[in-house]
This record gives structure tokens, sequence and C-alpha cells, in this order.
């Protein structure tokens, strides 16, 4: 078990060994009564690629393109 200490501007630094297991610069924070839990969240630059979807960029952007002029006129 690891103490950490907050910091006058609320900064909390977690110590190298933890940084090093975790292997994330982003986390999602979640309240549970009086505790904090630090989700660590994926790179989404590492997500890239990893889904694959039936259209092309092109059909994304005319999509794209019709619904906000339906949405404008509507």
């Amino acid at each position: 078990m690891t103490v950490v200490t907050l910091s006058s501007k609320g900064r909390l630094t977690l110590p190298a060994d933890v940084r090093s297991k975790i292997k994330a610069t982003r986390f999602l924070v979640v309240f549970e009564g009086n505790s904090i839990r630090l989700i660590p969240l994926p790179d989404p630059l590492e997500l890239k690629g990893s889904v694959k979807i039936p259209w092309s960029i092109e059909e994304l952007e005319e999509a794209g393109e019709e619904f906000v002029s339906r949405r404008v006129e509507g």
C-alpha cells in the first residue's frame, strides 16, 4: 500500500512504481462513498485501426453533411 499527498493546488502524484504498472496518463475519477477510484483510460491513438467500419471516409462525410443540412432545414 502506498500513501500519497494532495498538493495545495489539488495535484496528486502517483509514485513511479505505480505509474509503471498502470501505464496510463488519463483516468476516469469515480466517487464511491468517501473514496475516490481512478480508472485508467486507454490512449485514443492506440485504438486507431482497432474498429473496422463498413464505410469510407467520403461516405461518412457525405452522411454527416446530409444530416446537418436536414437539421438546419427542419
